[in-house]
C-alpha cells in the first residue's frame, strides 16, 4: 500500500524575519532527502521570489536550454529535464551565503507525476506516493522534533 507523507520541520524566525530556520540550524537532512527522490524523477521545477535576482540568475544558467521560466506576479518558476549537475547542485550548492537555503519550492517528477515537494525554504515537505518502508528510511534522517503526518 502507498501513503501519501506530508512533514515539516521544527523551526524558528528571527524578529521582524518571515523566513523560517531550521530549530537545528543547520540542512544536515537535506542531501539524503533529496538525493533519495533525485533518483526518481526527470523533471525539476523550481519557485524563487523575483526579488531573488542572483538565485533566480545562477539557477536558470545551469538548465542551459532544457527549462522554461514563468514570471508570476511575485514569483519566477524555473522548470526543466533533470541533468546530472543540476541533481548536484540541488543536493551540494543549496545555501546561500547567509546559511539559508536558496529556493522557496523545489518539486520532483517523473514526466507529470509528482514525486517529492519542498516548500517554505526545505522545512516542509510532501511525498504522494510512499511505501511504508519509505516512510521508515524518510524519518530516520530526518531532525528530531520532526512532525509527521501519514494518510492514505
Amino acid at each position: 500500500m502507498k501513503y501519501k507523507l506530508h512533514f515539516t520541520i521544527p523551526t524558528f524566525t528571527e524578529d521582524l524575519d518571515t523566513f523560517p530556520t531550521p530549530e537545528s540550524e543547520n540542512y544536515d537532512c537535506w542531501v539524503p532527502l533529496i538525493n533519495y527522490f533525485i533518483e526518481q524523477s526527470n523533471i525539476i521545477e523550481i519557485h524563487c521570489w523575483n526579488e531573488e535576482k542572483d538565485v533566480i540568475e545562477e539557477t536558470t544558467l545551469l538548465f542551459e536550454d532544457s527549462f522554461k521560466i514563468v514570471n508570476g506576479r511575485d514569483i519566477t518558476v524555473i522548470k526543466g529535464r533533470k541533468i546530472d549537475y543540476m541533481s548536484n547542485y540541488l543536493m551540494y550548492e543549496n545555501l546561500k551565503k547567509n546559511g539559508r537555503l536558496k529556493w522557496f519550492s523545489i518539486f520532483l517528477s517523473n514526466n507529470n507525476t509528482p514525486i517529492f515537494h519542498s516548500e517554505h525554504w526545505g522545512t516542509e515537505f510532501f511525498a504522494p506516493k510512499l511505501r511504508e518502508e519509505n516512510i521508515v528510511y524518510i524519518k530516520s534522517i530526518m531532525p528530531t522534533g520532526t512532525d509527521f503526518h501519514q494518510y492514505n
